[in-house]
């Protein structure tokens, strides 16, 4: 992927869980560049199982205004939407147990 791809794309992600930037501001290609080789030092984020292993995933949908509530709060929060639904599934799961 080239630095003005990255941009292109970097630009277009509306997920809350991968802010690159303020909303306000652009991504230009010096930047783009510079992401990109941070994420090829990282290499993913930590695993949750243990390290070296693969934490599994799961993908649902959820209806807009649960959505739209859950990035307000990891806003206000300053969270990860994923930590409030991982946290969330885990009081459930303690209650019903």
């Amino acid at each position: 992927m080239t630095p003005n791809q990255a941009t292109a794309y970097l630009n277009t992600l509306p997920d809350a869980d991968y802010i690159t930037a303020p909303p306000d501001e652009q991504i230009d290609a010096a930047l783009a560049e510079q992401l990109i080789e941070a994420a090829h030092k990282v290499g993913g984020r930590p695993s949750l199982t243990s390290p070296g292993r693969h934490s599994p995933q799961i993908t649902l949908r959820l209806p807009a205004t649960v959505n739209d509530q859950l990035t307000v709060l990891a806003n206000q929060t300053g969270r990860r939407r994923s930590q409030i639904v991982r946290e969330a599934i885990d009081q459930y799961l303690a209650q019903a147990a």
